[in-house]
């Protein structure tokens, strides 16, 4: 701890040293956080687990930016986290967050050495969100937005890793405005000296800029272990390679139409595997294109689309879920008398106790169908065809944002059977701002949201499914008094129906089917006070309550109910 707490003195001077000539500054965050859980369950059922689990923590991190010189910057941002209910410094921890080094190099290159976060197209390098989020209420988004702000998902869909990145861009005064380079490579893993051998991701895109109407882009990512680290060991290789265009024109005044699409392949190789199940190579291709309609003025959005993504198409760097289902959740792993895995809740995703993802996975990771069957592995989910709508209204009278979405999709191959699942969504939320009406100074903002999702699939006895699934997502947020809100909340998912589930082997290949009939309910209710510093700084109570009940009489219903208080700070 000594050696620590020498660093952070050791940097803070070198901050002050270089403050004098004005080349630092110092920003970061820090934050208070505290909760009770109690599980509520059958006392004949469970005799054994315990009731209580609390837990609480305060941390700081310490953002500091060193200017070496005008075109150079060196970021570090250093966590000191203490747990709770530790004594001088026991429960202490310290560690490096984020080491960047980036800059413009000639006054052309731009370059990010270290930690960087990286993004290019939902089908190439793209990290979806999440399952549970329709039109979330504040008194669930700001427990959900600790859990993304530490797993580094709060910049845009991107995946945080560690390399290097690199962009420049060429302006043109004729025929072309400008073409925009960026490639990046980044180490994914170690190797461990004996098997297994390291393993990089890299890629990167070229853009040309026809002009405002027209742009197109190449995009490249590839997984690749480096052979030479192991001699004759197991590799890994998988390719993605895209091309997207979008072309936009003015049909009237206020209104502007175009074509936007995507279009692509995946090329996957096992190399040197001795297992009888991994297919030397495999691999297919994708293509998704909308006819787009927007008016600034009336800020309407419209997008209707078709895409297909074959079976075998495999992308990890779009496909990997945030959230793992296989995890048994932080609290209360098992229950009941024998000991039961607590499969994860709605409840356990927001709270931060579900297992979820720091990098990308070259395999397709479990889900829960009830949740999401349609799409689980975000726009890229392989073996979907189909047709969408999307439509965004935004900046109305008492309406800050209106958007519905709908979905038909089918899949491209059976699985299992020659006879394919159809699947319909339909997703729809409003911002409703009561105040606007009734001309209030403070807000007094509703949240609605609902998702509809049927999956259904012909045939004989043994191979028909029927699917519904319906989650709504509702808010209340007032401010009674300036900076001063009241919070509401609720959630409920109603799934009922039965479900086939691929189970995949380490290749991504279907060699079995789970069969899951479903039919229960899951309710999370939750009422917060919270009090606003400033628009960065805030302090929070919160109490939720959550119960999943099912149909089956021998299945296991039981419930959580959580207090939590947080500061948040940022400075």
């Amino acid at each position: 701890m000594a050696k620590y707490l020498s660093i952070v003195i050791l940097v803070l001077i070198s901050a002050v040293s270089v403050g004098q000539q004005r080349k630092f500054q110092i920003n970061g965050s820090a934050r208070g956080y505290y909760f009770d859980n109690d599980l509520d369950i059958d006392d004949q059922l469970d005799s054994i687990t315990t009731r209580k689990a609390n837990y609480g923590h305060t941390l700081m991190d310490l953002a500091v930016s060193v200017f070496p010189e005008k075109n150079t910057e060196i970021i570090g941002t250093f966590r000191i986290r203490n747990e709770l209910g530790g004594f001088w410094g026991a429960g202490t921890s310290f560690l490096v967050r984020q080491l960047t080094l980036r800059g413009v190099a000639g006054g052309v290159v731009r370059y990010e050495l270290g930690d960087i976060d990286l993004k290019l197209t939902p089908y190439t390098l793209h990290n979806f969100e999440e399952e549970g989020m329709v039109n979330e209420a504040d008194v669930f988004a700001l427990r959900r937005d600790i859990v993304h702000y530490d797993m580094f998902y709060n910049a845009g869909n991107t995946w945080r890793m560690q390399g290097a990145n690199v962009g420049f861009g060429l302006n043109f005064s004729r025929l072309i405005d400008q073409i925009n380079v960026k490639a990046f490579i980044t180490r994914q893993r170690m190797t461990d000296g004996l098997a297994v051998p390291e393993r990089l991701y890299g890629g990167g895109t070229l853009q040309l800029v026809q002009s405002e109407q027209f742009n197109l882009s190449v995009n490249s990512v590839n997984i690749f272990d480096l052979k030479e680290t192991i001699p004759d060991s197991i590799q890994f290789k998988n390719s993605v390679h895209s091309m997207h265009l979008a072309y936009a024109k003015h049909l009237a005044p206020e209104w502007k139409g175009g074509v936007e699409g995507e279009a692509g392949f995946s090329e996957t190789r096992y190399i040197n595997y001795s297992d009888t199940r991994a297919p030397e190579q495999m691999g297919d291709w994708f293509y998704d294109v909308g006819l787009n309609l927007q008016s600034q003025p009336n800020g309407i959005r419209i997008k209707l689309g078709y895409k297909d993504i074959g079976a075998d198409f495999l992308s990890p760097g779009a496909q990997t879920k945030r959230i793992n289902y296989e995890k048994y959740p932080g609290v209360f792993q098992q229950i009941t008398n024998d000991a039961i895995g607590r499969p994860m809740s709605y409840s356990d995703v927001i709270s931060g106790a579900a297992e979820t993802s720091v990098r990308i996975s070259e395999e397709l990771l479990v889900y829960n169908p009830a949740y999401d069957n349609a799409t689980p592995y975000g726009a890229a989910t392989p073996n979907r065809r189909g047709t969408y709508l999307n439509v965004v209204r935004e900046d109305t009278v008492g309406f800050r944002e209106i958007f519905v979405e709908a979905a038909y999709l089918t899949q491209s191959r059976g699985t299992g059977t020659l006879q394919k699942k159809k699947f319909i969504v339909f997703k729809a939320g409003a911002d409703v701002y009561f105040n606007d009406w009734m001309g209030w100074k403070n807000d007094l903002k509703m949240d609605l949201g609902v998702r509809f999702e049927n999956t259904s699939r012909s045939g004989e006895a043994y191979e028909t499914i029927t699917l519904n699934s319906t989650m709504v997502d509702a808010g209340l947020t007032w401010e009674f008094v300036s900076n001063f809100d009241v919070m509401l909340g609720a959630k409920m998912l109603m799934a009922d129906g039965n479900a086939f589930v691929d189970l995949r082997n380490r290749y991504n290949t279907i060699e079995n089917f789970a069969i899951a009939d479903v039919s229960f309910t899951e309710n999370l209710y939750a009422a917060g006070l919270r009090y606003r510093f400033n628009e960065r700084n805030a302090v929070s109570a919160h109490y939720q309550m959550f119960n999943i009940v099912h149909a089956d009489a021998q299945l296991v219903d039981y419930g959580i109910t959580q207090f939590s208080f947080l500061l948040s700070l940022k400075f």
